[in-house]
This record gives structure tokens, sequence and C-alpha cells, in this order.
């Protein structure tokens, strides 16, 4: 497994037959804790039995643990037995009850990006068009970033513990950008694309740590996840600017109604693109974006500014 997982070949002797297969794919591996039950008072590697070069050789490691939540568990519960219902032959969707369906849309819908679901057969066809046809190119990275993260990686790993760093998992930042970048079907790396690589990464990385020293770490490591948070005080300095312009513009005209002001939704995007940001979604939706009493209109593509 090691040749297959980091050279993607599997080399063959038998029989009189000596040769190297291709073992190009994804390896996704579960594995159980030593009894049972995980304990976050150890390391990730002393709670399976797996060593660390197997470890090192996956880019993530998730932990998940069975949290007691009576809100979540009721709505898992629900959804199990709503699916098992939905899955005989003489099921009939005129029957629902409303409550029920209303439980199931809550586990469906993000509330907060208010999107919607999307069925299997598009989800399938969105992917394998991504897999076939899309080749991110990584172009101009932040390399700065990347080493000084290694590094601080490397030296925390040999202090606290958990799974060692290689420079193997340089390559995993930029397979995990790579697949960001396809995700969304584009043909370039961004530094967007880096950053949640990079995110992900650490996630991995703390989560694989012993509790008592996992704050420690995460308050070390902060200036590389709290990029989003960064990046919404950036773009809120921006909107105030055209905000202020549109009030100026308003006075100018002589208009007397001040409950809202409008700006359109292209004017910062374009202010965000100088930034190198293109994803404004996580912006709209965020807390510091509610509280300046804004919101947006995405049928007339406006940002809307209450005073009242």
């Amino acid at each position: 497994i090691h040749e297959a997982m980091e050279q993607q070949t599997i080399s063959v002797s038998k029989a009189g037959i000596v040769t190297s297969l291709q073992a190009r794919c994804g390896v996704i591996a579960a594995a159980n804790p030593i009894g049972g039950r995980y304990d976050p008072s150890f390391a990730f590697s002393e709670n399976v039995e797996l060593t660390d070069p197997i470890l090192q050789r996956f880019d993530i490691l998730c932990v998940l643990q069975d949290v007691v939540d009576p809100i979540i568990d009721e709505k898992l519960a629900t959804f199990v037995v709503r699916s098992h219902v939905r899955s005989h032959p003489d099921y009939d969707m005129d029957d629902d009850d409303n409550e029920e369906n209303i439980i199931d849309d809550d586990l469906l819908v993000d509330d907060d990006n208010d999107l919607q679901p999307i069925d299997q057969n598009t989800l399938k066809k969105y992917i394998t068009y991504a897999k076939a046809c899309v080749r991110p190119i990584l172009h101009d990275v932040d390399s700065e970033k990347i080493a000084s993260l290694y590094a601080d990686l490397r030296k925390q790993s040999a202090l606290s513990g958990g799974v060692p760093i290689a420079v193997r998992h340089i390559e995993s930042v930029m397979r995990m950008a790579e697949a960001s970048a396809k995700m969304q079907l584009r043909d370039h790396v961004r530094d967007d694309d880096v950053d949640m690589a990079i995110k992900v990464m650490l996630d991995s990385f703390l989560q694989a740590q012993k509790i008592s020293i996992k704050r420690i770490l995460h308050k070390n490591f902060r200036k590389y996840i709290t990029f989003g948070e960064e990046t919404n005080q950036l773009l809120m300095h921006q909107l105030r600017s055209l905000i202020a312009d549109a009030e100026k513009y308003k006075a100018l005209r002589g208009s007397k109604s001040m409950e809202t002001t409008e700006v359109f939704m292209h004017e910062l995007e374009n202010k965000a693109k100088e930034l190198n940001i293109f994803d404004l979604r996580p912006f709209y939706n965020s807390q510091i974006f509610k509280q300046h009493r804004l919101s947006t209109d995405e049928k007339r593509k406006l940002i809307i500014k209450s005073y009242i």
C-alpha cells in the first residue's frame, strides 16, 4: 500500500512475471479506534493501530466522534426513517405529513445560503465533466506562505507529536488546491483555492492532536486559518466606500429618502477582483455583513444598506 499511495504504481513479481501496474486512484480508508471509542486525550496515532508511514500518505485525516446532541439526533433519526419509507415500492408522496416534510427540508437546505439540493443525476454529470475536461494550472501561487506553513507544521509536529509532517504534505496542499479549482470548473488555481487547501490541511493536523494542546496549536496557526475573517474586513472597507459614494450621489440629486442605500453587486465584485478575491458568497453570509444591516437582492443584483 505504501507504493500504491505514494507512486501510484504496484510492482508485481510472480510466476515469472515482473511488471509494474498503474494504480492511479483515490484511497478512502476508515479505521475504528482502539477499544471502540476515540479518546481525545491521546493523539490520533495512539487511537488507531496504523503506523506513521501509512498515516503520512493520506492527504486528510478526519476524526468523527459520536457527540450527543438531542436536536441533531432527532433529525437524523427522522431522516433515516423517512429514507426507508421513501424507498418502499408502494410509497406514495401524497401520503406524506407536512411536518415530516419540513424536517426533511431542514436537513437538505442550508438556511444561511438558501441553496436548494440538486438531483443525483445532475451531480454525477457535473463530477464526470469536471474529472474529464477540467485541468487546473498552478500559476502565481503564494510559495512563501506554503513554505512558512510547512516549516511551522514541521516544528510543531516535532514538539507536540501527532502525525509526522513530510514533504508529501506540500504536494497534498497542491492537490487540494487543484481539486478546489476543478470543483468550480476553473482552468487555473487562485489564491482562495490555496487558502482553502491550507485550512483543510491545518484542520486535519489539529484534529490529530491531543485535546490538551489543540487550543495552543490553534492559536499558533491562527494566521493561516482566519484568512476568511481578514477577507471580510477588506470587503467591508470597500463596501463602505461604495455606500458613501452612493449616499453622496443621492444627496446631490436632492433625494430625501434615506431609509435605504443601494449598491450594485458588480461594483463590489470589481473591487474584490483587484484584491484577488473572487468568491463573495461567504462575505454575504458573514456576521459582519448582517451586523451592518446589509442584505442582498439576487434578482436585481443589489446590495441594500438599511438605516431603520
